[in-house]
Protein backbone atom coordinates (compact mmCIF):
# COMPACT_ATOMS: atom_id res chain seq x y z
CA UNK A 1 0.00 0.00 0.00
CA UNK A 2 1.19 3.47 -0.94
CA UNK A 3 0.83 6.06 1.77
CA UNK A 4 1.89 9.67 2.02
CA UNK A 5 1.74 12.08 4.57
CA UNK A 6 0.33 16.10 3.51
CA UNK A 7 2.31 17.67 6.36
CA UNK A 8 -0.15 21.47 6.09
CA UNK A 9 1.16 24.44 6.67
CA UNK A 10 4.51 25.60 4.45
CA UNK A 11 5.30 21.38 4.08
CA UNK A 12 2.63 21.06 1.10
CA UNK A 13 6.11 20.75 -1.52
CA UNK A 14 7.56 17.99 0.63
CA UNK A 15 4.05 16.38 1.02
CA UNK A 16 3.54 16.27 -2.29
CA UNK A 17 6.95 14.45 -3.02
CA UNK A 18 6.03 12.23 -0.19
CA UNK A 19 9.67 13.46 1.43
CA UNK A 20 10.20 12.29 5.46
CA UNK A 21 11.71 14.06 8.27
CA UNK A 22 8.82 16.67 8.74
CA UNK A 23 7.20 16.69 11.91
CA UNK A 24 4.89 19.87 13.30
CA UNK A 25 2.27 20.28 16.13
CA UNK A 26 -0.83 18.73 14.57
CA UNK A 27 -4.32 20.54 15.00
CA UNK A 28 -6.36 18.85 12.99
CA UNK A 29 -5.93 15.25 10.96
CA UNK A 30 -7.65 13.36 9.06
CA UNK A 31 -7.36 9.92 6.88
CA UNK A 32 -8.43 10.02 3.24
CA UNK A 33 -8.20 7.19 0.86
CA UNK A 34 -9.08 5.65 -2.84
CA UNK A 35 -8.48 3.23 -5.33
CA UNK A 36 -6.77 3.55 -8.49
CA UNK A 37 -3.21 3.74 -10.47
CA UNK A 38 -0.49 5.91 -10.32
CA UNK A 39 -2.12 9.19 -12.67
CA UNK A 40 -4.51 9.63 -10.23
CA UNK A 41 -2.69 9.54 -7.31
CA UNK A 42 -0.47 11.91 -8.53
CA UNK A 43 -3.21 14.36 -9.18
CA UNK A 44 -4.82 13.65 -5.98
CA UNK A 45 -1.59 14.76 -3.87
CA UNK A 46 -1.06 17.88 -5.99
CA UNK A 47 -4.91 19.00 -4.95
CA UNK A 48 -4.05 18.11 -1.87
CA UNK A 49 -0.79 19.70 -1.70
CA UNK A 50 -2.74 22.88 -2.55
CA UNK A 51 -5.07 22.23 -0.01
CA UNK A 52 -2.02 22.25 2.48
CA UNK A 53 -1.26 25.62 1.71
CA UNK A 54 -4.24 27.05 2.13
CA UNK A 55 -5.39 25.39 5.52
CA UNK A 56 -2.26 25.77 8.02
CA UNK A 57 -2.63 23.52 11.04
CA UNK A 58 -4.22 21.00 9.18
CA UNK A 59 -2.87 17.12 8.27
CA UNK A 60 -3.88 14.86 6.34
CA UNK A 61 -2.42 11.13 5.68
CA UNK A 62 -3.34 9.47 2.61
CA UNK A 63 -4.04 5.55 1.49
CA UNK A 64 -4.18 4.93 -2.02
CA UNK A 65 -4.19 1.10 -3.69
CA UNK A 66 -6.03 -0.80 -6.64
CA UNK A 67 -9.27 -1.52 -6.74
CA UNK A 68 -8.91 -5.41 -5.78
CA UNK A 69 -7.18 -4.32 -2.47
CA UNK A 70 -9.20 -1.18 -1.57
CA UNK A 71 -12.36 -2.92 -0.41
CA UNK A 72 -11.15 -5.47 1.91
CA UNK A 73 -8.79 -2.77 3.49
CA UNK A 74 -11.94 -0.47 3.47
CA UNK A 75 -14.19 -3.52 4.73
CA UNK A 76 -11.96 -4.18 7.96
CA UNK A 77 -11.18 -0.44 8.25
CA UNK A 78 -14.83 0.09 8.76
CA UNK A 79 -15.81 -2.71 10.64
CA UNK A 80 -13.15 -1.72 13.21
CA UNK A 81 -14.50 1.89 13.28
CA UNK A 82 -11.56 3.24 11.79
CA UNK A 83 -12.92 4.46 8.34
CA UNK A 84 -10.62 6.90 6.75
CA UNK A 85 -12.37 10.63 7.30
CA UNK A 86 -12.49 11.22 3.60
CA UNK A 87 -12.99 8.47 1.39
CA UNK A 88 -13.42 7.28 -2.31
CA UNK A 89 -16.89 5.33 -2.99
CA UNK A 90 -18.89 3.39 -5.57
CA UNK A 91 -21.90 2.90 -7.00
CA UNK A 92 -21.52 -1.02 -5.79
CA UNK A 93 -20.93 -0.56 -2.63
CA UNK A 94 -22.73 2.93 -1.31
CA UNK A 95 -26.03 1.45 -0.30
CA UNK A 96 -24.48 -0.98 1.74
CA UNK A 97 -21.97 0.89 3.49
CA UNK A 98 -24.79 3.57 4.02
CA UNK A 99 -26.79 1.06 5.38
CA UNK A 100 -24.15 0.23 7.84
CA UNK A 101 -24.31 3.09 9.25
CA UNK A 102 -20.49 3.77 7.98
CA UNK A 103 -20.96 7.00 6.01
CA UNK A 104 -22.00 10.24 7.29
CA UNK A 105 -25.56 11.84 6.25
CA UNK A 106 -24.13 15.20 4.04
CA UNK A 107 -27.72 16.49 3.89
CA UNK A 108 -27.14 18.91 6.58
CA UNK A 109 -24.20 20.52 5.49
CA UNK A 110 -25.68 20.81 1.84
CA UNK A 111 -25.94 24.72 1.01
CA UNK A 112 -23.36 25.83 3.49
CA UNK A 113 -20.10 23.66 3.81
CA UNK A 114 -21.12 21.54 0.78
CA UNK A 115 -21.62 23.54 -2.14
CA UNK A 116 -23.67 21.22 -4.79
CA UNK A 117 -26.11 23.82 -6.36
CA UNK A 118 -24.85 23.21 -9.60
CA UNK A 119 -24.61 19.86 -9.95
CA UNK A 120 -27.43 17.72 -11.96
CA UNK A 121 -29.81 16.70 -9.69
CA UNK A 122 -30.21 13.11 -11.52
CA UNK A 123 -26.12 13.07 -10.50
CA UNK A 124 -26.49 14.13 -6.92
CA UNK A 125 -29.22 11.63 -6.50
CA UNK A 126 -27.24 8.79 -7.26
CA UNK A 127 -25.34 9.57 -3.86
CA UNK A 128 -28.61 8.87 -1.86
CA UNK A 129 -29.35 5.91 -0.21
CA UNK A 130 -32.84 6.48 1.76
CA UNK A 131 -33.37 9.70 0.66
CA UNK A 132 -30.62 10.97 2.62
CA UNK A 133 -27.14 11.92 0.50
CA UNK A 134 -24.24 10.22 1.63
CA UNK A 135 -21.64 10.86 -1.03
CA UNK A 136 -21.23 13.53 -3.93
CA UNK A 137 -19.81 12.30 -7.29
CA UNK A 138 -16.40 13.53 -8.06
CA UNK A 139 -17.23 12.97 -11.80
CA UNK A 140 -19.14 11.55 -14.40
CA UNK A 141 -18.56 9.34 -16.94
CA UNK A 142 -20.02 6.11 -18.86
CA UNK A 143 -18.52 2.68 -19.66
CA UNK A 144 -16.19 2.34 -23.20
CA UNK A 145 -13.57 0.36 -24.46
CA UNK A 146 -9.98 1.25 -25.03
CA UNK A 147 -8.47 0.52 -27.80
CA UNK A 148 -4.72 0.46 -29.26
CA UNK A 149 -5.14 1.86 -32.59
CA UNK A 150 -1.78 1.48 -33.72
CA UNK A 151 -2.10 -2.30 -32.96
CA UNK A 152 -4.95 -2.68 -34.73
CA UNK A 153 -3.91 -1.02 -37.79
CA UNK A 154 -0.42 -3.04 -38.06
CA UNK A 155 -2.69 -5.94 -38.09
CA UNK A 156 -4.66 -4.80 -40.75
CA UNK A 157 -8.11 -5.34 -39.03
CA UNK A 158 -11.09 -2.25 -38.11
CA UNK A 159 -11.29 -1.55 -35.11
CA UNK A 160 -14.47 -1.70 -33.49
CA UNK A 161 -16.67 1.29 -33.30
CA UNK A 162 -20.14 2.76 -32.30
CA UNK A 163 -21.74 0.69 -34.84
CA UNK A 164 -20.32 -2.92 -33.93
CA UNK A 165 -22.14 -5.63 -32.53
CA UNK A 166 -21.52 -8.53 -30.33
CA UNK A 167 -20.97 -10.95 -33.14
CA UNK A 168 -18.55 -8.56 -35.16
CA UNK A 169 -16.42 -7.78 -32.34
CA UNK A 170 -15.92 -11.49 -31.77
CA UNK A 171 -15.02 -11.95 -35.60
CA UNK A 172 -12.40 -9.27 -35.68
CA UNK A 173 -10.97 -9.43 -32.07
CA UNK A 174 -10.24 -13.03 -33.68
CA UNK A 175 -9.16 -11.98 -36.23
CA UNK A 176 -6.54 -9.43 -34.70
CA UNK A 177 -5.10 -12.34 -32.53
CA UNK A 178 -4.14 -14.37 -35.72
CA UNK A 179 -3.30 -11.55 -37.36
CA UNK A 180 -1.19 -8.89 -34.88
CA UNK A 181 2.65 -9.02 -35.00
CA UNK A 182 3.09 -8.29 -31.60
CA UNK A 183 3.86 -11.67 -29.58
CA UNK A 184 1.19 -12.60 -27.10
CA UNK A 185 -1.16 -9.59 -27.55
CA UNK A 186 -4.96 -10.76 -27.55
CA UNK A 187 -8.03 -8.69 -29.53
CA UNK A 188 -9.51 -7.81 -26.27
CA UNK A 189 -9.46 -8.58 -22.79
CA UNK A 190 -11.82 -10.81 -21.26
CA UNK A 191 -14.79 -8.98 -19.59
CA UNK A 192 -16.96 -11.42 -18.49
CA UNK A 193 -16.06 -11.00 -15.30
CA UNK A 194 -17.13 -7.21 -15.42
CA UNK A 195 -20.47 -6.23 -13.85
CA UNK A 196 -20.64 -3.08 -16.01
CA UNK A 197 -19.84 -5.26 -18.97
CA UNK A 198 -22.71 -7.57 -18.08
CA UNK A 199 -25.14 -4.19 -17.83
CA UNK A 200 -24.40 -2.85 -20.82
CA UNK A 201 -25.60 -6.55 -22.04
CA UNK A 202 -28.19 -6.67 -20.45
CA UNK A 203 -29.83 -3.15 -21.06
CA UNK A 204 -29.65 -3.59 -24.92
CA UNK A 205 -31.98 -6.43 -24.50
CA UNK A 206 -34.04 -4.78 -22.54
CA UNK A 207 -33.28 -6.02 -18.82
CA UNK A 208 -31.63 -4.23 -15.84
CA UNK A 209 -29.08 -5.61 -13.15
CA UNK A 210 -32.08 -4.64 -10.23
CA UNK A 211 -35.36 -4.34 -10.14
CA UNK A 212 -36.65 -1.21 -8.83
CA UNK A 213 -37.45 -3.14 -5.57
CA UNK A 214 -33.71 -4.60 -5.42
CA UNK A 215 -33.88 -8.28 -7.28
CA UNK A 216 -31.99 -9.51 -9.29
CA UNK A 217 -33.62 -8.21 -12.85
CA UNK A 218 -32.28 -11.48 -15.16
CA UNK A 219 -32.00 -15.38 -14.93
CA UNK A 220 -29.65 -18.16 -14.66
CA UNK A 221 -30.68 -18.30 -18.49
CA UNK A 222 -29.18 -14.99 -19.47
CA UNK A 223 -26.16 -15.94 -17.39
CA UNK A 224 -25.67 -18.80 -19.13
CA UNK A 225 -25.77 -17.09 -22.27
CA UNK A 226 -23.79 -14.56 -21.15
CA UNK A 227 -21.10 -17.03 -20.41
CA UNK A 228 -21.32 -19.17 -23.40
CA UNK A 229 -20.87 -16.16 -25.70
CA UNK A 230 -17.21 -15.10 -23.67
CA UNK A 231 -16.56 -19.18 -23.51
CA UNK A 232 -16.65 -19.45 -27.77
CA UNK A 233 -14.60 -15.73 -27.72
CA UNK A 234 -12.13 -18.28 -25.32
CA UNK A 235 -12.30 -20.83 -28.20
CA UNK A 236 -11.36 -18.66 -30.83
CA UNK A 237 -8.85 -16.84 -29.48
CA UNK A 238 -10.06 -13.92 -29.32
CA UNK A 239 -9.59 -13.25 -25.18
CA UNK A 240 -6.54 -14.94 -23.53
CA UNK A 241 -7.54 -18.66 -21.47
CA UNK A 242 -8.10 -18.25 -17.91
CA UNK A 243 -4.13 -18.69 -16.51
CA UNK A 244 -3.20 -15.36 -18.75
CA UNK A 245 -6.27 -13.64 -17.59
CA UNK A 246 -5.53 -14.13 -13.75
CA UNK A 247 -1.84 -12.10 -14.31
CA UNK A 248 -3.92 -9.03 -15.06
CA UNK A 249 -6.18 -9.06 -11.72
CA UNK A 250 -6.18 -6.26 -9.31
CA UNK A 251 -4.99 -2.79 -10.74
CA UNK A 252 -5.71 -1.22 -13.24
CA UNK A 253 -1.85 -0.81 -13.75
CA UNK A 254 -1.55 -5.12 -13.91
CA UNK A 255 -4.44 -4.80 -16.44
CA UNK A 256 -3.94 -6.95 -19.36
CA UNK A 257 -3.89 -4.08 -21.48
CA UNK A 258 -1.36 -2.44 -19.54
CA UNK A 259 0.83 -5.16 -19.96
CA UNK A 260 0.34 -5.18 -24.09
CA UNK A 261 -1.47 -8.70 -23.57
CA UNK A 262 -4.68 -7.28 -24.79
CA UNK A 263 -5.51 -4.70 -27.69
CA UNK A 264 -8.81 -3.61 -26.12
CA UNK A 265 -9.71 -3.04 -22.33
CA UNK A 266 -13.04 -2.95 -20.79
CA UNK A 267 -13.09 0.65 -18.93
CA UNK A 268 -14.84 3.71 -18.49
CA UNK A 269 -14.59 6.96 -20.11
CA UNK A 270 -12.81 8.48 -17.30
CA UNK A 271 -10.09 6.13 -17.12
CA UNK A 272 -8.91 6.87 -20.32
CA UNK A 273 -6.04 8.59 -18.82
CA UNK A 274 -4.56 5.46 -17.30
CA UNK A 275 -4.76 3.92 -20.64
CA UNK A 276 -2.83 5.92 -22.69
CA UNK A 277 -0.28 6.24 -19.98
CA UNK A 278 0.53 2.58 -20.65
CA UNK A 279 1.49 2.73 -24.52
CA UNK A 280 3.50 5.70 -26.60
CA UNK A 281 0.42 4.38 -28.97
CA UNK A 282 -2.78 6.68 -29.31
CA UNK A 283 -5.30 5.08 -27.37
CA UNK A 284 -8.96 5.67 -28.67
CA UNK A 285 -12.65 5.53 -27.10
CA UNK A 286 -15.62 3.37 -28.72
CA UNK A 287 -18.55 2.30 -27.24
CA UNK A 288 -19.30 -1.10 -26.04
CA UNK A 289 -20.72 -3.58 -29.01
CA UNK A 290 -24.62 -3.88 -29.30
CA UNK A 291 -26.62 -6.25 -29.86
CA UNK A 292 -27.68 -6.11 -33.10
CA UNK A 293 -27.29 -3.48 -35.79
CA UNK A 294 -30.02 -1.37 -35.04
CA UNK A 295 -29.75 -2.86 -31.09
CA UNK A 296 -30.20 -0.22 -28.20
CA UNK A 297 -26.56 0.90 -26.82
CA UNK A 298 -27.45 0.43 -23.39
CA UNK A 299 -25.14 2.80 -22.04
CA UNK A 300 -26.15 5.53 -19.49
CA UNK A 301 -23.84 8.38 -17.97
CA UNK A 302 -23.35 7.48 -14.81
CA UNK A 303 -21.23 9.26 -11.21
CA UNK A 304 -17.74 7.97 -11.99
CA UNK A 305 -17.16 7.70 -8.07
CA UNK A 306 -18.33 9.74 -5.22
CA UNK A 307 -16.48 11.06 -2.37
CA UNK A 308 -17.68 10.33 1.11
CA UNK A 309 -17.25 11.43 4.86
CA UNK A 310 -16.85 8.70 7.51
CA UNK A 311 -19.82 8.99 10.23
CA UNK A 312 -17.16 8.05 12.70
CA UNK A 313 -15.02 11.04 11.83
CA UNK A 314 -13.56 12.78 14.73
CA UNK A 315 -13.63 16.42 12.49
CA UNK A 316 -16.74 16.27 10.24
CA UNK A 317 -16.85 19.93 9.43
CA UNK A 318 -13.26 19.37 8.60
CA UNK A 319 -13.99 16.42 6.51
CA UNK A 320 -16.90 17.77 4.72
CA UNK A 321 -14.87 21.33 4.14
CA UNK A 322 -12.38 18.64 2.55
CA UNK A 323 -14.80 17.13 0.09
CA UNK A 324 -15.45 20.36 -0.52
CA UNK A 325 -12.36 21.91 -1.70
CA UNK A 326 -11.54 18.43 -3.76
CA UNK A 327 -15.00 19.25 -5.44
CA UNK A 328 -14.58 22.63 -6.07
CA UNK A 329 -11.49 24.87 -5.90
CA UNK A 330 -10.02 26.18 -8.73
CA UNK A 331 -6.51 24.73 -7.62
CA UNK A 332 -7.46 21.83 -7.18
CA UNK A 333 -10.08 20.99 -9.78
CA UNK A 334 -7.21 21.62 -12.25
CA UNK A 335 -5.35 19.31 -10.74
CA UNK A 336 -7.51 16.25 -10.83
CA UNK A 337 -8.85 17.29 -14.32
CA UNK A 338 -11.18 14.76 -15.45
CA UNK A 339 -9.14 11.70 -14.47
CA UNK A 340 -11.85 10.88 -12.13
CA UNK A 341 -14.59 11.70 -14.95
CA UNK A 342 -15.81 14.70 -16.14
CA UNK A 343 -16.88 17.26 -13.25
CA UNK A 344 -20.16 16.93 -11.92
CA UNK A 345 -19.92 20.59 -11.03
CA UNK A 346 -21.22 22.95 -14.10
CA UNK A 347 -19.08 25.80 -13.15
CA UNK A 348 -16.07 23.55 -12.63
CA UNK A 349 -16.83 22.20 -16.04
CA UNK A 350 -17.23 26.00 -17.89
CA UNK A 351 -13.91 26.96 -15.93
CA UNK A 352 -12.10 24.22 -17.12
CA UNK A 353 -13.37 24.08 -20.69
CA UNK A 354 -10.52 26.41 -22.22
CA UNK A 355 -7.74 24.70 -20.62
CA UNK A 356 -9.00 20.80 -21.01
CA UNK A 357 -5.92 18.86 -22.87
CA UNK A 358 -6.18 16.15 -25.57
CA UNK A 359 -6.79 13.84 -22.88
CA UNK A 360 -9.72 15.72 -21.45
CA UNK A 361 -11.52 16.74 -24.85
CA UNK A 362 -11.42 13.01 -26.15
CA UNK A 363 -13.19 12.33 -22.51
CA UNK A 364 -15.35 14.93 -22.86
CA UNK A 365 -16.42 14.19 -26.94
CA UNK A 366 -17.03 10.89 -26.28
CA UNK A 367 -19.68 11.39 -23.04
CA UNK A 368 -21.07 14.26 -25.45
CA UNK A 369 -21.16 12.12 -28.57
CA UNK A 370 -23.29 9.28 -27.04
CA UNK A 371 -26.60 10.35 -28.31
CA UNK A 372 -28.97 7.84 -28.60
CA UNK A 373 -26.71 5.31 -26.87
CA UNK A 374 -27.25 6.52 -23.67
CA UNK A 375 -30.23 6.28 -21.92
CA UNK A 376 -32.05 6.26 -18.56
CA UNK A 377 -30.05 5.69 -15.07
CA UNK A 378 -30.84 2.22 -13.75
CA UNK A 379 -32.45 1.46 -10.34
CA UNK A 380 -30.26 2.15 -7.64
CA UNK A 381 -27.56 -1.07 -6.65
CA UNK A 382 -28.94 -3.05 -3.19
CA UNK A 383 -26.90 -3.59 -0.33
CA UNK A 384 -24.90 -6.87 -0.87
CA UNK A 385 -24.13 -5.76 -4.65
CA UNK A 386 -20.54 -6.02 -3.62
CA UNK A 387 -20.84 -9.10 -2.50
CA UNK A 388 -22.42 -10.48 -5.92
CA UNK A 389 -19.69 -8.27 -7.88
CA UNK A 390 -17.60 -10.98 -6.13
CA UNK A 391 -19.76 -13.84 -6.63
CA UNK A 392 -20.09 -13.02 -10.10
CA UNK A 393 -16.48 -12.69 -10.94
CA UNK A 394 -15.77 -16.07 -9.32
CA UNK A 395 -18.04 -17.92 -11.60
CA UNK A 396 -16.89 -16.43 -14.90
CA UNK A 397 -13.70 -17.74 -13.12
CA UNK A 398 -14.87 -21.02 -13.08
CA UNK A 399 -15.65 -21.23 -16.60
CA UNK A 400 -12.57 -19.44 -17.61
CA UNK A 401 -10.33 -22.16 -15.89
CA UNK A 402 -12.76 -24.94 -17.18
CA UNK A 403 -13.68 -26.17 -13.49
CA UNK A 404 -17.63 -25.31 -14.29
CA UNK A 405 -19.88 -25.10 -17.37
CA UNK A 406 -21.80 -21.73 -18.34
CA UNK A 407 -24.86 -23.45 -17.38
CA UNK A 408 -23.45 -24.65 -13.73
CA UNK A 409 -21.81 -21.84 -12.96
CA UNK A 410 -25.01 -19.73 -13.87
CA UNK A 411 -26.91 -21.76 -12.12
CA UNK A 412 -24.92 -21.47 -8.96
CA UNK A 413 -24.03 -17.93 -9.38
CA UNK A 414 -28.00 -16.81 -9.36
CA UNK A 415 -28.22 -19.24 -6.05
CA UNK A 416 -25.15 -17.02 -4.23
CA UNK A 417 -26.82 -13.92 -5.76
CA UNK A 418 -30.20 -14.66 -4.51
CA UNK A 419 -29.10 -15.76 -1.32
CA UNK A 420 -27.26 -12.35 -0.51
CA UNK A 421 -30.33 -10.38 -1.61
CA UNK A 422 -32.67 -12.29 0.95
CA UNK A 423 -29.95 -11.79 3.55
CA UNK A 424 -29.37 -8.13 2.79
Amino acid sequence: MDRRTLLVGGAATAAYLGLSGFSRAEDTLMRMAWWGGQSRAERTLQALAIYAQQHPGHTVDTEYLGWDDYWPRIATQSAGGNAPDVLQMDIEYLAEYASRGVLLDLDSYVGSALSVGDFDPAVLDNGKVGGKLYAVANGVNAVAIAYNSVAYEEAGVAPPDASTTWEQFAQLTAEFSRKTKRQGMFGTADGSAAQPVLETWLRQRGKELYTPQGKLAYDAGDITEWFQMWADMRAAGSIPPGDIEALGQGSIDNSLFAQSRAAVAWANSNEYVAYQSFTPDPVRLSPYPRVGADGKGGLYVKPSQFFAVSARSRNPEAAVALLNFLLTDPGATTALGSERGIPASAAVRQRLGPSMNEADKLMSDYISGLGELAGALPPPQPPGNGEITDAFSSASQEVSFGAKSPADAAADYIARAEAVLTRA
